[in-house]
């Protein structure tokens, strides 16, 4: 049996994942592109997450999810089709809190991220799902 790394190194596709995933993905690399250049919309990032109710819980996810990561984050450039790891694992973290699978969600980030920074993250990964599930704050 051969081994294949590039099997285990490969991530989902902007192209092939739901729509909802393609969105957020989409929109953490708007954010982070638009406030380098300057030219951050609330608007555009709306347009992004599908409601604009759900901007402001998209930004406390992140600072959460931010602070909480031991390195950086690593968002792909726009043009770049493959999700980077840490959108891949954000964007499971995101689907395991909209499931209310609290278990799922910890078994994610354990290793990397303490309790206390584990139940903040949640929170916000549940009120952001919830907003962008209804478009309703």
């Amino acid at each position: 049996m051969a081994f294949d790394l590039a099997q285990l190194t490969r991530t989902p596709d902007l192209r092939t994942v739901t729509p909802l995933h393609a969105r957020l993905v989409c929109a953490m690399r708007y954010t982070h592109v638009a406030r380098r250049v300057g030219d951050y919309s609330h608007r555009r990032l709306a347009s992004h997450l599908g409601s604009f109710c759900a901007v402001h819980s998209f930004h406390v996810f992140m600072d959460e999810a931010g602070h909480a990561w031991p390195e950086r984050i690593v968002l792909n450039p726009p043009c770049q089709s493959a999700f980077s790891y840490d959108e891949m694992l954000l964007v499971d973290l995101l689907t395991a809190a909209a499931r209310g699978e609290r278990a799922r969600f910890d078994d994610f980030v354990r290793d990397m991220i303490g309790a206390g920074a584990r139940h903040a993250i949640w929170s916000a990964a549940r009120r952001l799902m919830r907003h962008m599930a209804t478009g309703v704050s």
